[in-house]
């Protein structure tokens, strides 16, 4: 009796055992994944920034991910600083067009 105990015991480790090393493999098996398609977006992001031009795209497919993550990062700031310089640009045209207008009529 002890003996088919303790059998029963070490197979029961054993599926617990088998049980927590596949659901690790399959936790590391999505990860990657996750990881494989957010560097191919981010890859095809990259590559329409640039209108699919066959030399920029030659060199978008030898850099590494790291490399193209790094480009978007630069892309975005850079982007969202270049779309702020020009809103103020265009209100600052405005503001000179309105007071053009106005010193034109108090000077009639």
């Amino acid at each position: 009796m002890k003996n088919s105990n303790s059998k029963k015991a070490f197979l029961i480790g054993l599926a617990a055992t088998a049980a927590v090393a596949a659901v690790a493999t399959i936790l590391v098996y999505e990860e990657d994944t996750v990881d494989r398609v957010g560097a191919y977006l981010n890859r095809q992001r990259m590559k329409n920034k640039f209108k699919g031009n066959n030399k920029i795209t030659r060199v978008v497919d030898s850099l590494s991910d790291n490399e193209i993550e790094t480009l978007l990062n630069v892309f975005d700031r850079t982007g969202s600083w270049k779309d702020t310089v020009f809103e103020t640009l265009d209100d600052l045209k405005d503001k000179a067009v309105d007071y053009k207008d106005h010193m034109a009529k108090k000077l009639k």
